[in-house]
């Protein structure tokens, strides 16, 4: 009789860790469902189709970035700098864009600049063995500086609207291209992370470097494209930004290394490595964006956005610990 109770005890025990379990899975496509249901009752101009095409646009450029920065933070490492890479390609493809060497140079010096700078990042990192954060803290001041010099610290007006078009600005059968953009580079992203040896190495990488090394995976080489895949996502969110504000301005993107970390963060990826999710951060940057999308429909001041979104990181991170 004992026994038949310690099974059954062990059995509830089982089903509770089980259903914990599950529901912690599920967190962020909950708490997406939640957002959404109360900021609908509360405001009517939130369920309509012009805002939800705003969220939409708003959340692409985060959403491409919190792809890259997935397999970062899978990896163990953290990347800082993806803010100032947006500004530094806002900044390059605009230039290169008022010289009239025409769009296609100017996503060329776009994306060269930005994975160039997840390359530098990748080196500091694995090869000169400079934590992450160090190393990814300075690339961002440096990367923010070039920006701030190429162009004097002036706004740069774009004109090239077949450049804006292509970027974002424009629709195909009456879908942004911004949005287009962002389900392509999704596609790509949950291929690579889920479906590929690649993708198998970064979570052993994070999971445990040194078994990963014992076992012949190259860690150093992971990191370094892990911390490339940053760089050009983060490229392809500056280039999105130009046709976003259709100018170019060396502050933008200034906001965006919070909002791509918190949004990987709350999609359950682990700040110590070895797991994470390109679909829960992909949800977890609607989440960022529908809060901020919300909070401006209901006048709250930029203030205000920074504390609602500073609290939604140091809750964020509790939960991603408490689920260690």
């Amino acid at each position: 009789m004992n026994k038949r109770k310690l099974d059954s005890d062990e059995l509830k025990t089982s089903i509770g860790k089980k259903a914990l379990e599950l529901g912690r899975s599920g967190f962020v496509f909950i708490a997406l469902i939640v957002l959404i249901a109360v900021f609908g009752l509360m405001n009517e101009n939130f369920f309509t189709l012009d805002n939800f095409s705003v969220i939409g646009r708003q959340t692409a450029i985060t959403a491409v970035i919190a792809f890259g920065m997935t397999f970062v933070i899978t990896t163990g490492e953290i990347d800082l700098s993806v803010g100032s890479i947006v500004g530094l390609v806002v900044m390059v493809s605009t230039l290169v864009l008022q010289a009239g060497w025409g769009p296609v140079a100017a996503t060329f010096a776009g994306l060269l600049s930005g994975t160039l700078f997840g390359v530098i990042n990748g080196v500091l990192t694995a090869k000169m063995r400079i934590p992450s954060f160090l190393a990814t803290l300075g690339t961002l001041s440096v990367a923010r500086g070039i920006a701030m010099t190429v162009t004097n610290n002036e706004t740069l007006v774009v004109y090239d609207k077949s450049f804006t078009n292509f970027w974002g600005a424009g629709e195909v059968l009456g879908i942004p291209t911004s949005i287009l953009w962002t389900l392509l580079f999704f596609i790509l992203a949950v291929l690579l992370f889920n479906f590929t040896r690649f993708g198998n190495y970064v979570k052993a990488t994070g999971g445990n470097e040194v078994a990963a090394k014992f076992s012949g995976i190259n860690t150093d080489k992971i990191i370094i494209l892990a911390m490339i895949i940053s760089g050009f996502l983060s490229a392809i969110g500056g280039l999105m930004m130009v046709a976003r504000i259709n100018a170019g301005r060396p502050e933008v993107g200034a906001a965006l290394n919070l909002d791509a970390i918190t949004a990987v963060i709350l999609g359950g990826t682990s700040l110590s490595g070895g797991k994470g999710s390109v679909v829960k951060s992909f949800v977890g940057a609607l989440i960022i964006i529908i809060i901020t999308n919300a909070l401006i429909i209901f006048g709250f001041q930029i203030n205000v956005q920074m504390i609602v979104k500073g609290i939604i990181v140091v809750a964020a991170v509790s939960i991603s610990e408490k689920k260690q």
